[in-house]
């Protein structure tokens, strides 16, 4: 990794510590929500009981699983929030934010 790639990481990285959880969760479930219409539409156009259609319905389920994740923690967030969240519960958050990441950027 160069110097220009070194630099952008570590700054990406700074600037996230300041950007709301809150805000980042649900753009993230808007974006899988997107997606899952993107899904849906096509599993209009698929032949039925084609293999295709079983790995559309496999992968939209998977998909409203996360949306379900993505609501949880952002009804945590909420709670949290106006409870005052606690420097432990932020820590909890971000692994948490991590951890989803790394599933999005499998997810692709």
């Amino acid at each position: 990794m160069g110097v220009g790639g070194w630099l952008r990481k570590s700054t990406d990285r700074f600037l996230s510590r300041f950007e709301d959880p809150l805000e980042q969760f649900e753009l993230a479930r808007r974006r899988q929500l997107d997606l899952l219409g993107d899904l849906e539409h096509r599993l209009l156009l698929v032949q039925p009981g084609s293999d295709e259609e079983a790995n559309l319905l496999k992968a939209k389920g998977d998909l409203q699983g996360r949306i379900s994740e993505f609501q949880g923690i952002i009804a945590r967030l909420k709670a949290s929030q106006s409870a005052g969240a606690s420097a432990s519960a932020a820590d909890r958050l971000e692994e948490e934010m991590q951890r989803l990441a790394e599933d999005a950027r499998r997810w692709g």
